[in-house]
């Protein structure tokens, strides 16, 4: 059922989106990330009660100053107060950012799944000989054949020309992919495949050295993060919002 949810909300979003896809992953990860901080800003904006959120951060600062005073006073019984003040305070203004928070986290559930299997992509393999298996990698809804040779140990890749070995590039439809390896998939929320499966990252930004499961570049979560985390501070900032 969920493979199935996911079938169909995937081919919209690769339909509608295709024209950006096409520019390719650098570029549509970039606009998605921008877009993304810009709806999440605007979510927050509109389900903040700014008043109360402004109300509640003037007594956070007010308490942590009386607290600072007290501790360097060696008043402990004030600093504890203060301190105590500050937690429920904080308290009241998490609960304050629950509403925008769902919001957010709805926006989400539906888009940050495509983005996974859109810029981490997995191209469905089926055996054709003893230890051959053949597959397309599927981008911007262009599909490319891939064969897996697994007579070895290690699962070499051969797409055109190109032979790639687990943690190499191949440069496939014109863009650098981070060739994974190949492994066994089930249907889940983040997945619509299953069986056997040759595993890709977008090559977006290399990195001095390797780190242990994002691999010798950013991958699309860590592209993202770059980019909307700032942009996101930004527009919080020229909104007003806390």
């Amino acid at each position: 059922m969920i493979a199935g949810l996911l079938e169909i909300l995937y081919s919209f979003y690769n339909v509608v989106f295709q024209p950006i896809l096409s520019l390719g992953p650098y570029v549509a990860l970039g606009f998605f990330s921008a877009c993304l901080a810009a709806l999440f800003s605007g979510i927050r904006y509109l389900l903040l009660d700014h008043e109360k959120a402004d109300k509640i951060q003037d007594k956070i600062s007010k308490h942590q100053e009386k607290m600072k005073k007290a501790r360097e006073n060696d008043n402990t019984d004030k600093a504890s107060k203060h301190t105590k003040k500050v937690f429920e305070h904080n308290q009241k203004f998490m609960l304050l950012n629950m509403k925008p928070m769902v919001g957010t986290m709805l926006f989400v559930a539906l888009i940050f799944p495509w983005l996974g299997a859109t810029f981490a992509p997995s191209a469905q393999l089926q055996q054709t000989g003893n230890n051959t298996l053949e597959g397309n990698f599927t981008y911007a809804q262009t599909q490319t054949p891939v064969t897996v040779d697994n007579t070895s140990e290690t699962a070499i890749l051969q797409v055109g020309d190109q032979s790639v070995e687990p943690g190499q590039q191949a440069k496939i439809q014109g863009f650098e992919w981070t060739y994974k390896g190949i492994k066994e998939k089930t249907p889940g929320f983040f997945s619509n495949t299953e069986g056997t499966v040759a595993a890709f990252n977008g090559h977006f930004v290399a990195l001095p050295f390797s780190i242990p499961f994002i691999g010798p570049a950013l991958n699309w979560l860590g592209f993202y993060i770059i980019i909307a985390m700032p942009m996101t501070l930004i527009l919080n900032k020229a909104l007003g919002i806390q």
